[in-house]
């Protein structure tokens, strides 16, 4: 049986725990990577497949879902220096 391609992010109690943590600024560093591997990984499906053959509402939902982690890979990845001065700073 396929699994519903457009269900929420599974997660364990310590996932739970983490994004928790990280909410109210108060997350071990251990807990702020899983928090941050589970967003990109499962929440956004940052590196799964978007398309669903025959379901081009589903498919749409899923790129909407995973262009969130590609945003977040790519703040996590860009070199500080290289961004434009004239982004805001706060």
């Amino acid at each position: 049986m396929r699994r519903n391609p457009i269900a929420p992010a599974v997660y364990t109690v310590a996932i739970a725990e983490a994004v928790k943590a990280v909410a109210a600024g108060n997350a071990t560093p251990g807990q702020q990577v899983a928090c941050m591997n589970w967003i990109i990984t499962r929440a956004a499906s940052t590196y799964d497949e978007t398309f669903v053959p025959g379901s081009p509402d589903a498919s749409d939902y899923l790129a909407g879902r995973r262009n969130v982690g590609l945003q977040l890979v790519k703040l996590i990845n860009v070199s500080i220096s290289d961004l434009k001065p004239d982004l805001p700073k706060g």
